[in-house]
């Protein structure tokens, strides 16, 4: 008798199940894609180390991976759904990808700080981005995307023609169902971006439940918060918030009653002081990149690259500012010291005052109005592009009469290969204008000769060790870049001693250059590599004021005024008795007086008053109604207006 044989089990799977699969694999394939995107620019944020990705964002806090994901997803989904093809959003992302790891990775090498919502306004400045990571660099990314879209385009085409030669099969959804579709995603997927994009908002959701899943951010350090959060996170913390938060006892009473006690403490001082600065020049001059490399542990090099401006620091006003960042902050080291605002009071998203507190309003209070209420015409000399910073647009806010930048400066000379205008002729047009105006003038001077890359503008580098490769050959030129702005400096202060007006010059370096490599930054510490040289010089007997340890450029025209004896404003009052107490702040930082650097808790009461009463000035003049600022100021009824503002 014969068993009849069992048929085989069936090893295919049931056609509904393969159709599931079938239909949800673009879906798979958008999640895995969004999932490696947010990975790869969590690496770049890690330091490239895939271990410590794996610890931090994958096995530490998964949730925060989970949610930065799905809000990577959204933005695939909404692209998706607007182009209509799914391959075409994957390379998009794959190349937005691809320039954000890039562009952060560069930026934490040269600054030490990732990707901010606020660089994004470089965009429309790509000669300034070329100059500061290089034609190199740029030239082998814009090659590397290339390649993706080419490879992405030639694999699309390839399979729509092998599509072609099959046979057509019946069936698919109606074309207005698929259009429904994706408008109802990218409705979805714009709500919850529109959501996120309120991360700051008190009540936001999306922020509690980022706290909750153990996102702890790091106030004063930016890479920190997206080495801890991942880089959505990261962003997400930094999108739009109020610059600066009110501080407890603030109202219209308290600041009246502010005004009138530093009114009556600028009385106090002035009745010991009988100059004016009315007839005098004042030069505010940021000298960019411009350090001291002989304080540098861990390089060595023959000579001095400054001796004449050691010279200068030696029989004048003079000392160490702590500048607010290391390689960048140009534009709030300028703002510090024009307005007497610290940024370490603002919020700590308030990366670039310039672009992100001053346009929002028709006036800003600064010495610029001050100057001009007692004569003086108010000139900006930058000999470099109008659109870094947004000066074109800040300039005018704080009052300044006109704006010289590149191309229109009487001599634009460079040195050997430096595509870069020399100090010497940013400081023979400051000369010029003094000479030709019939009136004492306020200028305010930001050079930018000594600006990264440094590496082969030099004939005549100066040979450095103890650093390798590119930071060698940039901290050769950059040395060399050093001697021609101290040589530049000696003729511009000798030509000013010869000259029949009184000037006066506040010299300070903005921050050290970005490509000291990180043993450098190691072995100086934070405090090293956050000092600059700053004197104050004039060609008319001042007096010298004692040496500071540590010093902010909000001190600096306080500082001025005390050495030539000019009578402050309650402003400024204000600013000297604060730095009596605290010598320095930045981003935190406290230094106060005979005690050195402390946290805020750790300031003595006296200083935490003096403190808080700036806080409340600051507030008051910054973003809030600006009650009786002209008398606090200083300034002539009027000119500082409370209305206005395009917040």
């Amino acid at each position: 008798m014969r068993v009849p044989l069992r048929p085989a089990p069936s090893t295919r799977l049931p056609r509904a199940l393969v159709a599931g699969l079938r239909r949800a694999a673009p879906v798979l394939a958008s999640l895995l894609a969004a999932l490696l995107a947010y990975l790869t620019l969590g690496l770049v944020d890690q330091g490239l180390d895939l271990g410590a990705l794996v610890d931090q964002e994958i096995l530490l806090v998964p949730v925060l991976t989970v949610m930065g994901t799905a809000l990577v997803w959204a933005l695939l989904v909404a692209v998706w759904a607007i182009v209509g093809r799914l391959q075409v959003a994957l390379v998009l992302l794959a190349v937005v990808t691809i320039v954000l790891a890039y562009a952060d990775h560069m930026k934490l090498d040269l600054r030490l700080e990732p990707l901010l919502p606020s660089d994004a306004a470089y965009v429309t400045d790509l000669g300034f981005l070329v100059e500061m990571v290089g034609v190199r660099q740029v030239v082998l990314l814009g090659l590397t995307l290339a390649f993706l879209v080419v490879g992405a385009g030639t694999w699309w085409w390839l399979r729509r023609r092998r599509r072609r030669a099959e046979p057509v099969a019946d069936g698919g959804a109606p074309r207005w169902r698929n259009l429904v579709v994706r408008v109802v995603a990218l409705a979805m997927s714009l709500s919850v971006l529109g959501y996120a994009a309120n991360f700051n908002r008190p009540g936001n959701e999306l922020r509690r439940a980022y706290e909750a899943a153990g996102a702890h951010w790091a106030v004063w350090n930016q890479a920190a918060n997206y080495q801890r959060n991942g880089f959505v996170g990261g962003v997400l913390y930094n999108l739009s918030v109020d610059a600066m938060k009110r501080p407890s006892g603030y109202s219209a009473a308290a600041m009246d009653a502010l005004v009138r006690h530093y009114t009556d403490a600028a009385a106090a001082i002035n009745r010991h002081r009988n100059a004016s600065l009315g007839d005098v020049n004042v030069v505010v001059t940021l000298s960019e990149s411009f350090s001291d490399p002989t304080r540098l542990r861990g390089i060595h090099f023959d000579g001095d690259p400054i001796p004449y401006t050691r010279h200068v620091m030696s029989r004048t006003t003079s000392g160490t500012m702590l500048a607010q960042k290391f390689g960048g902050g140009t534009a709030n080291m300028e703002f510090e010291a024009l307005t007497g605002m610290s940024m370490g009071q603002f919020a700590p998203q308030v990366s670039i005052a310039y672009q992100m507190v001053v346009p929002h309003y028709d006036s800003f209070p600064s010495a610029v109005q001050l100057f001009k209420d007692r004569g003086h015409g108010a000139l900006a000399i930058h000999p470099y592009t109008t659109q870094a910073y947004r000066r074109t647009t800040v300039y005018p806010i704080f009052g300044f009469d006109d704006f010289i930048s590149q191309g229109e400066l009487q001599h634009e000379d460079r040195i050997d290969h430096s595509p870069l205008i020399s100090d010497a002729s940013a400081f023979d047009e400051v000369r010029y204008q003094i000479d030709r105006s019939t009136r004492p003038l306020l200028i305010n001077l930001v050079t930018m000769q000594n600006h990264y890359p440094s590496a082969g503008l030099y004939d005549d580098p100066v040979p450095v060790s103890g650093v390798s490769g590119d930071a060698e050959a940039n901290a050769e030129g950059y040395l060399r870049g050093l001697t021609h702005s101290d040589t530049a400096l000696r003729g511009f202060l000798a030509g000013l001693r010869t000259s029949p007006e009184k000037t006066a010059v506040v010299f300070y370096g903005d921050h050290l250059p970005p490509f000291w490599p990180p043993h450098v930054r190691k072995v100086n510490g934070p405090v090293g590599i956050h000092s600059t040289p700053y004197f104050i010089w004039a060609n008319y007997p001042i007096k010298r004021l004692p040496r500071e340890p540590l010093t902010s450029p909000i001190f600096f025209l306080p500082m001025l005024y005390q050495a030539t004896g000019a009578e402050v404003t309650p402003y400024y009052a204000l600013l000297t008795l604060l730095h009596r107490r605290i010598t320095a702040m930045e981003s935190g930082t406290y230094v106060e007086r005979g005690r050195g650097a402390v946290p805020e808790s750790g300031l003595s009461p006296a200083a935490q008053r003096l403190l808080h009463d700036y806080r409340l000035v600051q507030y008051d003049l910054s973003v809030g109604p600006r009650h009786d600022a002209a008398a606090l100021l200083g300034e002539s009824p009027g000119t500082v207006r409370t209305v206005g503002s395009t917040r």
